[in-house]
């Protein structure tokens, strides 16, 4: 039971100041403020200050460490007998721990004045109304966290990234009009999953990407490539870890992703077929074009007159959804896509005279890595002739010289070595031409005869994002092809009688 008489005389006071967040600070809040209240007060009513205890950014919830120093000196200097705040709920927003607080400062005889309004708790009365007075500040913390909270989580769930974004990306907009984008970084990082799905280990991808200027960790490596955030998705606990198609510009595909994360589930980082059943090449390839998602494999058993027979299917397991096809109805079908891209000999020598521009069209990629690497390579001798000008005038000595140009010839031999790797696929890619061609014309048969890998390898470069399966028609729908087997499509399609129609659309695609 609090003693309301007991009050400690004299005018001596200490000043309490505190902000739990930045946003305190920056909006009428801020530690110079509240001083300022309580030293206006201070002189208008004849006290003496003879401390200042508080700090910014102490939590709102419970007292820290520099409220207790402030305890322990009003308890050891017995000339204290007020404590001046600018509002009570300076203390703690949680109303049980401040109400606590003016409590047993109340039981040593401080009284504390919230000098903003110049309430104070000397009196039962003030003390009630310094209570009210918290318990209304907890109130409205509470109703703006829960404000807080369900905004955020209607942005994230629109697919508005309203964070801090990921190595690599930047933000523009506002709330659910947040758009992410690949900055100069993560556009280098499009080539970490092209290099991880080509069979790249994780030491390789650093080098290579090192050499392009992008100097990151294994641990960011492996962030990045885990992360679906860079096929466009978002999984955060606002969407309560529901996955989301974000306004995110991607860095791989989602179906590319899923495959890179089918590697990374390797030990040794490689991709490797070993452990999949030779009879289901097509999962995760196949996608069910109602829902986006990647059909699975299994083998149902059937007993009959004491014989059991194995049937295999590939299925949809997304809820609602369980589209089943038998394993042979869906490699039949593939076949015959395939067959689209037949050509007989009698137009292989014609359509080989438009290939050499469309595989210039897909050395693109190539250019641009040299090119990067070309710009690398002059970034780096501007570093070494600047050391090399720095130790001739003084400014460094032997020592970090000798390391500093270590250092950066390390980097340049493995710039140069990339450089050469670049420029000997250039090269290879004509003299590459004929071979292509004749493994192409039929690439049915060939995806029939291969063994599991070779299967997978087939898919991945005529349908790099996968198939749809049309459960509607029972059969399936391209998302895109690349781009030669494109071609092969429209020559052979508009062969014939219409020559000079095929030849006019290649050169088009072409030029793309």
């Amino acid at each position: 039971m609090i003693d309301f008489k007991n009050i400690r005389s004299g005018k001596d006071c200490v000043v309490w100041t505190r902000v739990s967040t930045k946003y305190q600070e920056d909006n009428g809040g801020s530690l110079e403020t509240q001083k300022e209240t309580c030293e206006e007060y201070a002189n208008r009513y004849g006290y003496k200050v003879a401390d200042y205890f508080g700090g910014k950014h102490e939590s709102a919830k419970t007292p820290g460490k520099m409220v207790t120093e402030m305890y322990n000196y009003v308890r050891k200097h017995k000339e204290i007998s007020t404590i001046l705040v600018s509002e009570f709920d300076r203390f703690s927003r949680a109303s049980w721990q401040a109400c606590k607080m003016l409590d047993e400062m109340r039981a040593l005889g401080i009284i504390v004045i919230a000098t903003k309004y110049g309430l104070n708790t000397e009196t039962k009365e003030g003390m009630l109304m310094a209570k009210n007075t918290l318990n209304m500040a907890e109130w409205d913390n509470q109703n703006r966290t829960d404000k807080f909270v369900d905004g955020r989580e209607k942005c994230f769930r629109s697919g508005a990234w309203v964070q801090k974004p990921p190595f690599g990306y930047s933000k523009e907009g506002k709330s659910r009009e947040t758009w992410c984008y690949l900055n100069e970084k993560g556009k280098l990082l499009r080539y970490a999953f092209k290099w991880k799905l080509a069979g790249y280990s994780n030491s390789e991808i650093l080098d290579k990407l090192s050499a392009l200027g992008l100097v990151i960790t294994k641990q960011v490596l492996h962030r990045v490539l885990t992360s679906p955030f860079y096929a466009g998705k978002i999984c955060h606990q606002y969407t309560h870890y529901e996955m989301v198609d974000g306004q995110i510009e991607p860095a791989v595909t989602y179906i590319d992703f899923l495959k890179v994360q089918e590697i990374m589930s390797g030990r040794t980082g490689k991709y490797t077929q070993n452990k999949h059943n030779p009879c289901f090449p097509l999962t995760k390839h196949v996608i069910c074009a109602d829902d986006d998602t990647p059909f699975t494999a299994y083998t149902k058993e059937k007993k009959s007159k004491g014989t059991v027979r194995h049937y295999d299917y590939y299925k949809c397991n997304k809820a609602g959804c369980k589209t089943n096809v038998t394993a042979k109805e869906m490699h039949e079908k593939y076949e015959r896509v395939l067959n689209r891209f037949y050509l007989p000999e009698n137009v292989l020598l014609n359509f080989s005279s438009l290939i050499k521009g469309l595989f210039r069209k897909s050395s693109d990629e190539l250019f641009a890595q040299r090119t990067l690497l070309k710009k690398r390579l002059t970034e780096i001798d501007s570093d070494i002739k600047n050391v090399r000008v720095r130790y001739a005038t003084g400014v460094i000595d032997n020592e970090t010289y000798d390391t500093a140009i270590k250092e950066f010839n390390n980097r340049k031999d493995l710039v140069i070595l990339e450089l050469d790797k670049c420029n000997l696929n250039l090269s290879n890619y004509e003299k590459q031409i004929p071979m292509v061609i004749a493994t192409a014309s039929d690439i049915s048969r060939l995806w029939h005869n291969t063994n599991l890998d070779g299967k997978r390898k087939i898919q991945n470069l005529v349908f790099p994002s996968g198939i749809f399966w049309d459960k509607q028609i029972g059969d399936y729908r391209t998302i895109s092809r690349n781009g030669f087997f494109d071609l092969m499509d429209r020559f052979s399609v508009h062969y014939g009688n219409k020559k000079e129609a095929a030849s006019s659309d290649a050169v088009s695609l072409c030029g793309r």
